[in-house]
């Protein structure tokens, strides 16, 4: 049962390499061919120039005395050119939750988060993207109301002569 929750920015990118470790090993698992294994000083250095741009928006998710996880957020701003129309959209990068807190309702209180900052900054839409083998995201987005929009397709050539 949640109790007390607080969503509180963040620029301390050790805490958030912290709380990543659960949602990067999930991705290293599902598809370690692509994702390097995880290691925290590693991780801590790419969020560290990150955390600097202020389109992005790190925040970790307090329950009671508890680090819950983070969620992590892109304002995406793009002039209208020749091909397109001007963009503003807010893209979710990741949503942690650490695994003894998963399905309380934490991950969706973080789109929740995520939707309210949208508003209140004059965004229309957010969007994300996740891997199609992880079934349990798409099923949890989809009931969220979240709808494809793009299908990303590779072809491997390894091997080909």
């Amino acid at each position: 049962m949640m109790n007390w929750i607080q969503f509180v920015p963040t620029t301390d990118a050790h805490l958030i390499a912290t709380l990543n470790r659960s949602i990067h090993e999930h991705h290293v698992a599902m598809n370690p061919h692509f994702f390097a294994p995880y290691d925290e000083e590693n991780v801590r250095e790419a969020f560290e120039p990150l955390m600097t741009k202020p389109e992005h928006h790190f925040e970790w998710i307090h329950v009671d005395d508890e680090r819950v996880g983070y969620v992590w957020f892109e304002e995406k701003v793009s002039e209208a050119n020749a091909f397109r129309h001007a963009v503003r959209v807010v893209h979710i990068r990741h949503i942690s939750i650490e695994p003894r807190f998963k399905r309380k309702g934490y991950g969706r209180l973080a789109v929740e988060r995520v939707e309210q900052f949208a508003k209140a900054h004059g965004f229309e839409s957010i969007e994300l993207d996740y891997w199609n083998q992880n079934e349990q995201a798409a099923l949890f987005y989809e009931e969220l109301g979240f709808e494809p929009k793009r299908q990303i397709v590779t072809k491997s050539i390894k091997g080909e002569g």
